[in-house]
């Protein structure tokens, strides 16, 4: 171990995907062809009017809010107070550069343990890791869509004593890429029993 670096971090394998995306372009470049299915990378150009709002607001370089831009948190907070009949301020949001920086934050602040389904996003389990949280598997099949039912959840969830849990469910599923069918149903127990839940869509998180 590196006396310099922490048990969890000297512990981490290198991100699968990551690998994957090496590996292809290594033996691309040796002249093979290659078919990448390991990297998430959108394939798609950025619409120019985003390209056009970002040259337009370059100039402007002051520090946000710690809790993000408040005029999109206030647009967020009404948007969900209107489709999900919640009853949001801008106070109650928080903007990050990205789900993967926010849900990894959450692991951090979190005092509990973790539900993840296998298969899963390769970057749960090493968050989890460095935030030092225990993490319990549901195995998933083909037969359930790669999600866990809600029997699957609400059983695993009586098993352990721990009673802050945390549950990651992505939808599209990475890596089957099948979308969540039994939502509803899932929320219910998370509801039920006071789990945090976490819905990832490549947007936003929701708690219960």
């Amino acid at each position: 171990m590196n006396k310099f670096i922490k048990e969890q971090i000297d512990k981490l394998k290198p991100s699968a995907t990551l690998a994957i995306n090496e590996e292809s372009n290594r033996l691309k470049k040796s002249g093979k062809k290659i078919y990448k299915f390991g990297f998430g990378q959108s394939p798609f150009p950025i619409p120019e009017s985003i390209v056009s709002a970002l040259k337009t607001n370059a100039n402007k370089h002051t520090y946000l809010p710690m809790q993000g831009l408040e005029e999109l948190r206030s647009a967020i907070a009404n948007y969900l107070n209107k489709n999900n009949n919640n009853n949001f301020n801008k106070e109650d949001i928080l903007v990050g550069p990205g789900t993967k920086e926010l849900m990894f934050l959450l692991q951090i602040v979190f005092q509990g343990e973790v539900l993840l389904s296998a298969p899963s996003w390769v970057s749960y389990l090493p968050q989890a890791l460095i935030a030092k949280n225990k993490v319990h598997w549901i195995q998933t099949t083909s037969d359930t869509n790669w999600f866990p039912t809600a029997e699957q959840l609400e059983n695993k969830i009586k098993s352990i004593k721990n009673k802050n849990l945390l549950l990651f469910i992505n939808s599209p599923n990475n890596p089957s890429g099948t979308v969540c069918k039994n939502l509803q149903e899932i929320a219910a127990v998370a509801k039920k029993k006071r789990i945090s839940s976490t819905f990832r869509r490549n947007i936003f998180a929701i708690n219960f």
